[in-house]
């Protein structure tokens, strides 16, 4: 199959999607946080595409969160949360690994939504394969597997996500029954805030 063929093949199956607007990351990340749980993650990484239900996220609070990354003020790796929702931040942790999250409200607050966990749906082989043929059920339980998984790493930092390279779409909608509000993982500061929401088991 030609080059052009491919592209084309590609961009059908991105238009099928329905895209979530820059209206919605423009509330409080929060309620992104827990609307997110359901939806569609949606990847495009040459001619691989992957797809995979958003199963957990962690909100990421403007004020009162010494756990958020904004809370230091604005710099230079965290620039990103700093722009206007709908757009990708992603950093690296311990040299090695990515954490992908969408910027949440209007510019200059400071704000975000980790994924942190995502069931795969399209592109699981290749998957395997950028995970190091990792199982199906580990391939993206986590932030960096995700990442991994997904091919998300630091050249997507700032990408829009109304774009065709990485987006988030609709999909399904959880009653509040069916989600989880627990405290975040792995932090210290603010560690009593219920920012963390996932679909219970």
């Amino acid at each position: 199959m030609k080059v052009h063929e491919k592209a084309n093949i590609i961009q059908t199956q991105i238009d099928q999607f329905d895209k979530f607007p820059i209206e919605f990351y423009l509330q409080k990340p929060e309620i992104v946080a827990r609307d997110l749980i359901g939806k569609l993650l949606v990847r495009v990484a040459g001619e691989h595409i992957y797809t995979g239900m958003i199963a957990e996220t962690e909100a990421y609070l403007a004020e009162g969160d010494l756990a958020s990354h904004s809370a230091v003020g604005q710099t230079k790796r965290n620039s990103a949360m700093f722009e206007t929702g709908g757009i990708l931040y992603v950093y690296q942790i311990y040299g090695l690994h990515f954490c992908a999250n969408a910027v949440t409200e209007q510019s200059g607050r400071g704000s975000a939504v980790l994924l942190r966990a995502v069931q795969p749906i399209i592109g699981i082989e290749q998957m395997k394969i950028n995970r190091n043929k990792i199982t199906s059920n580990q391939l993206s339980d986590g932030p960096a597997k995700l990442c991994q998984a997904f091919q998300i790493g630091m050249g997507d930092n700032r990408k829009s996500l109304m774009g065709d390279e990485i987006f988030i779409a609709k999909y399904q909608d959880f009653l509040d029954d069916k989600i989880e509000y627990t405290p975040r993982i792995g932090i210290t500061k603010s560690a009593e805030l219920l920012l963390r929401f996932k679909i219970k088991k």
